[in-house]
């Protein structure tokens, strides 16, 4: 049950870097990169709370 938790800590610190870098691509006008991270920092959001809470099927 440790490890669970620790993964989606993992996730979400991505998820916030992932969102910050988000947040200075817009203020500095790149539109380009804002949506990759966004993109990016989405689908790892995603995965990684699939990820806890199918844990216990995942692993039988």
């Amino acid at each position: 049950m440790q490890t669970r938790h620790a993964v989606l800590g993992l996730v979400l610190v991505v998820t916030a870097i992932m969102g910050a870098r988000g947040i200075v691509a817009i203020l500095n006008g790149d539109v380009g990169t804002f949506a990759r991270q966004v993109a990016v920092g989405g689908f790892i959001l995603v995965f990684g709370v699939a990820l806890y809470r199918n844990w216990d099927a995942i692993g039988t």
